[in-house]
């Protein structure tokens, strides 16, 4: 079961250079997702007969890592490496990710924890939710079991019918990233992207996490989204939408020691009053107020 309040992690078109074996798979076989990544092998000089054989596997196309943020630093780099460098060594050979990868990160925030900051940089949204989320809702049916009820619980969930096929193929995903390029972006709806990255980065409650990635992945969300919505130019709407997805699990607020105004003889007293409660929604959602959108 999923924690209190969690944070889901995407990352798109990336890929750690030690994920257990456990996470390739071949044509003959479904993916099977390990719990825990380990520190890379270090080869010897002496193989097995086993070893010597070409192995030809690859990294399965989606892998979820529930408690990331857990993991010790030598794991977290890993799996940095496995999202930058896009494959992973085994005992027997390297395994390499294919073109759509994608990473998903289950994360719990009541410990405090967060991931290695080049690692948490890489991924490119984040989605918040808590116990009355439909996700924990889903989890929770499934555990009550087809013949259980509960009327104190009710489910919020439809059931939905078994897919034999993806919902997405390679040829509607391939058709969603040429449709991107095609999407038109404003000199007004670029200005307002830009002056929210400035503000973001110019606000009293922000330590850091405004990252040269980050605005990447704004630019290249804006357009997806567009596509998604069956438009072919970005809206305002759609940059704001954009912004709560990309800096939710990256912006660092600030300590009452830190605040800026601290340097010229702010009261640490009033300064702390004034960041108690603040979070990273909220400091979001002052930005946007703050910027002038484009009509």
């Amino acid at each position: 079961m999923l924690s209190q309040a969690n944070y889901t992690f995407l990352s798109h078109a990336y890929a750690s250079n030690s994920v257990r074996k456990e996470l390739v798979t071949d044509s003959t076989q479904e993916p099977i997702f390990s719990s825990y990544l380990e520190a890379p092998y270090r080869h010897t000089s002496t193989k097995s007969a086993i070893e010597e054989e070409l192995d030809d596997r690859k990294v399965a196309g989606v892998i979820i890592a529930k408690d990331l943020n857990y993991a010790t630093q030598d794991v977290q780099i890993q799996a940095l490496e496995l999202i930058r460098n896009k494959r992973i060594f085994s005992r027997a050979a390297m395994h390499t990710t294919s073109k759509t990868f994608l990473f998903i990160a289950l994360l719990s925030t009541q410990s405090g924890r967060r991931l290695a900051p080049h690692l948490n940089d890489l991924f490119a949204i984040a989605h918040r939710h808590t116990s009355e989320s439909h996700v924990l809702m889903l989890e929770r049916t499934a555990s009550q079991g087809p013949g259980s009820s509960n009327s104190a619980t009710p489910n919020l969930v439809p059931k939905l019918p078994p897919q034999s096929s993806p919902l997405f193929t390679h040829a509607d995903l391939s058709t969603l990233r040429a449709s991107m390029a095609q999407v038109r972006l404003t000199a007004e709806v670029a200005a307002y992207l830009h002056n929210i990255i400035v503000f973001m980065r110019m606000s009293r409650y922000v330590a850091g996490g405004v990252s040269a990635p980050a605005t990447a992945h704004l630019k290249t969300l804006v357009k997806a989204l567009a596509v998604l919505h069956s438009i072919s130019y970005v809206t305002p709407s759609l940059v704001a939408l954009a912004a709560r997805k990309v800096y939710l699990h990256r912006i660092r607020l600030v300590t009452p020691e830190t605040e800026r105004s601290m340097q010229w003889g702010s009261d640490i007293e009033a300064v702390r009053a004034m960041l108690q409660g603040a979070t990273v929604e909220d400091v979001i959602e002052d930005v946007l107020a703050s910027v002038e959108t484009p009509l």
